[in-house]
């Protein structure tokens, strides 16, 4: 898959359909779009999503959100969807295009679009003036097809991210992961803790989360962590951790059947169930034993997920 962080690099050299959106998290909504987009490679169109990075400044109806992955994170499920180009330039370099600039000297002059595929709520250009309609219109100038795909419905309420950032806030993992089609997903370098794990027979890892990436909610987490091809079980806290203190929020996670120095590698943590809520212990002791019966809890609930 081939990415492009500007509007000049990269170029296609043919006919093109392209998947628009932000595509933070690339739930299953935004997974019907660029399906649909990906479906054209049967007509020799080159399969293409058009998205972008926020450096620059973020749009309005964005403001104040956390986001759901990371830039690494969603290359990495376009390019398994079968996207052969992923355009991704800075909001701020087309933020002030209007609807007809974006579509002629973008989609178009750049981008040889030939098909279009987006949400039916859709907006772009300038202040958000374009929608679905006046894009249509502007495409159909050029003979370039426009299709919007209906919202994704669960359980009776649309798939957003609006929706799955609510219930990751709230602990509920299980909804979330289900509107995602995939379990949320932290992927950072292990840094150096107290190492006070260690003292009380219960190892950890520390990271951070990636700036900008949404925490979920404080407390403990059953989750699946993969190092290098190999996934372990484990328990997870998200938090200060109130006991032995911390500075900002990280998530420590105790691995089982895991005996591993492996400070400065990069793991990744799948969060699927909230376990507990965080809290302070009278003692390092009893701090130990609640972390390796949570971990024991997590054995349980994520089996099928290893």
């Amino acid at each position: 898959m081939t990415v492009a962080n500007n509007l000049t690099d990269h170029l296609p050299t043919g006919d093109t359909a392209i998947a628009l959106g932000f595509f933070d998290g690339i739930h299953l909504g935004h997974q019907a779009v660029i399906s649909a987009a990906v479906a054209q490679r049967r007509r020799g169109l080159i399969t293409c999503a058009f998205t972008f990075t926020v450096s620059g400044g973020v749009p309005t109806a964005k403001q104040g959100q956390g986001f759901l992955q990371t830039e690494e994170a969603k290359e990495k499920i376009l390019a398994s969807m079968g996207v052969e180009y992923v355009f991704c330039p800075d909001f701020s370099v087309f933020r002030d295009l209007s609807p007809r600039e974006f579509v002629d000297q973008i989609l178009v002059e750049k981008y040889r679009a030939k098909e279009i595929f987006c949400g039916e709520n859709f907006h772009f250009g300038k202040g958000a003036a374009g929608d679905v309609a006046s894009l249509t219109r502007l495409c159909a100038a050029h003979g370039v097809g426009v299709t919007p795909i209906p919202v994704v419905m669960d359980e009776g309420e649309p798939i957003s991210s609006t929706r799955i950032r609510r219930c990751i806030a709230q602990g509920d993992l299980p909804t979330a992961n289900r509107l995602l089609g995939y379990p949320y997903t932290l992927r950072s370098e292990v840094i150096h803790g107290r190492q006070l794990g260690r003292r009380i027979d219960c190892p950890t890892t520390n990271q951070r989360f990636p700036k900008g990436q949404l925490i979920p909610k404080n407390g403990v987490y059953a989750t699946v962590i993969q190092v290098g091809k190999d996934r372990y079980i484990g328990a997870t806290n998200v938090g200060r951790k109130p006991t032995v203190g911390s500075d900002e929020v990280l998530a420590e996670t105790y691995i089982l059947d895991f005996d591993r120095q492996i400070y400065g590698e990069v793991i990744q943590v799948e969060f699927y169930c909230f376990l507990r809520g965080e809290r302070k212990f009278a003692s390092l002791e009893e701090l130990s034993a609640t972390i390796q019966a949570n971990a024991r809890q997590a054995e349980e609930l994520c089996q099928k997920y290893r």
